[in-house]
Order: C-alpha cells, then sequence, then structure tokens
C-alpha cells in the first residue's frame, strides 16, 4: 500500500511540474498582438478650429494622384485654412508628405513615405481646418497625445503565476506527505 501512495504521490508531483511549464500556452485568446493592433485601420481625426467633428469634414482618396487624400470642409462658416500634425510625428514635409491647399478650398496630403501612409491609416493624422465662424478666432493647433505606454497587453500569465503556484504548493504537499510516511516506516 506504501509503494502505491509513493508511485501516485511521485505521479501528483510529475504533473503538477508539467502543468506548471504549460499553464502559460494557456493565456487569454481575445489579446491582440501588436502587430494586429498596428495592422488595425482607424479614421483620421478631423477637426474645425480644434473640434472633433465628424460631419463638417470629408475626406477620400484623390482620382488623379496616387497615395493622395482630398479633404472638403462642407461646414458653416469661411474656410481660411487647413493644418496637419504630421510634422509632430516626426514627418518631414517635402521628404515624406506634401501638404496642399487647391484654389477651390480642398487639401490634398500626398504620402511619400510608407511611414507616413501608415500613420495615415491607423489615425494618428490629424486635420484641422481653421474656418472663420464670425466669432473671430480661427487658429487652434491641432494636437494630439503621444502613447508612450510601455505596457504590454494582458496575457492571462498572472493567472499562470497563481495556478503555477498552487501547483507547486501541492507538489510540496506532496513530498511532504511522502517524508512524513518514509519517516513513519
Amino acid at each position: 500500500m506504501k509503494k502505491l501512495l509513493s508511485i501516485i504521490l511521485a505521479a501528483v508531483m510529475t504533473v503538477t511540474v508539467f502543468a506548471l511549464s504549460v499553464v502559460p500556452a494557456m493565456a487569454a485568446d481575445t489579446v491582440n498582438s501588436p502587430t494586429a493592433s498596428t495592422a488595425e485601420r482607424k479614421d483620421v481625426t478631423l477637426q474645425v478650429n480644434g473640434v472633433v467633428t465628424k460631419t463638417a469634414i470629408t475626406y477620400g482618396p484623390s482620382a488623379n494622384k496616387n497615395n493622395t487624400v482630398v479633404f472638403t470642409y462642407k461646414g458653416e462658416g469661411a474656410l481660411k485654412g487647413w493644418e496637419n500634425n504630421m510634422e509632430s510625428l516626426g514627418f518631414v514635409a517635402g521628404k515624406d508628405f506634401t501638404a496642399t491647399t487647391n484654389a477651390d478650398g480642398t487639401y490634398e496630403i500626398t504620402f511619400i513615405t510608407d511611414e507616413a501612409m501608415v500613420s495615415f491609416s491607423t489615425g494618428k493624422v490629424v486635420v484641422n481646418a481653421l474656418v472663420d465662424l464670425g466669432t473671430g478666432t480661427t487658429s487652434v493647433t491641432a494636437t494630439t497625445k503621444k502613447n508612450d505606454s510601455s505596457k504590454a497587453p494582458a496575457t492571462g500569465i498572472s493567472s499562470s503565476v497563481v495556478a503555477g503556484s498552487v501547483a507547486v504548493a501541492f507538489a510540496g504537499a506532496a513530498v511532504l506527505a511522502a517524508t512524513k510516511k518514509k519517516d513513519a516506516e
């Protein structure tokens, strides 16, 4: 009987040690990898005098130029100009992108580098229409918050640590039980 109990305890200890290495593989399957999140398509932030809008500005690809997006102001007030935050994102005008205001008031941004196009596609670019609404204020600099967070997405590793701790505790209990049985003989 004591040999059978020793074999069962040894098997339990072996299973718990192997479970400790397998538990992290059971992390939550809903966590997006950083690669997947950077490839996600997001809308560009559109602003009128620094206030986010969804209706006053429309945009779409240029029919005549590759890698060019055309913005059109359709809101109230007189359009005075356009701003973007490409330079604050680290891009250089003329090297990474060009921005042009056309005679008809539309605004074109042509992306020269792939990095600039990716910033637009992932929603980092802010386009601000400067409009005179009759109040005399037209210029508000468009600002974006840079994500300096170095936190990784939750992967369930904390639950695996708890499960590993429980497994080690059971292994320790099994070793103590086996030693006590051996001492009792």
